[in-house]
């Protein structure tokens, strides 16, 4: 059963909350602070809550909508693009490219290198969104669906379209490799143009 009372929902969901939104800014003390605002939210809106969806989704969709909040808010200009998704879902069956290996079956996990969550950190907010959702906090499409207020078929397009462009970033940036846990790993290839002059 679910947490009623405030002061058990934050003891169950303070930290995945704050993982959650740090993932999100890339910055601790931000994440912090945003992580503070959530809660704030919930404790203000926890007696009104109707249980029309699980309360997991209700809190994330809090902590999603203060990170995107905070990244249109004056105080934060990353620049990064937002992504129209009118396109329609690719075939089935398209998906990872050769010589990248796994990237579709869940490379983007919590075991990844930091060279992997670099590339995780510079997509679009959608598309991160989506990611960090799906493939950090282990959350199902129609979850994540009513957590972002978009449909199904977005949250699908979102997130084949995030992993194309690891697959692309990646593939072009880092040599794969498995360590001795088996765990899949990346190491950046030398930058050709930062090469030593003879």
């Amino acid at each position: 059963m679910e947490p009623t009372d405030f002061d058990d929902v934050f003891a169950t969901y303070e930290r995945p909350i704050y993982g959650y939104v740090l993932k999100m800014v890339e910055n601790e003390a931000t994440a912090e602070d945003l992580t503070q605002e959530v809660f704030l939210k919930i404790h203000r809106g926890l007696s009104s809550f109707e249980g029309k969806s699980k309360l997991s989704t209700w809190i994330y969709r809090i902590a999603t909508n203060v990170c995107l909040d905070h990244f249109r808010s004056s105080s934060h200009k990353k620049g990064r693009a937002t992504v129209s998704l009118e396109e329609e879902l690719p075939p089935e069956g398209e998906g990872a490219q050769d010589g990248v290996p796994g990237i579709d079956e869940g490379v983007v996990k919590k075991e990844m290198s930091g060279c992997v969550r670099e590339f995780v950190d510079e997509l679009p907010q959608d598309f991160r969104a989506v990611v960090v959702l799906h493939d950090f906090q282990g959350l199902k499409n129609r979850e994540i669906a009513e957590i972002l207020g978009c449909s199904l078929d977005t949250v699908k397009i979102r997130l084949h379209r995030a992993r194309r462009k690891l697959e692309g970033a990646l593939g072009s940036s880092c040599e794969f490799y498995r360590d001795e846990d088996n765990v899949l790993r990346c190491d950046r290839k030398a930058d050709p143009e930062s090469g030593e002059n003879e």
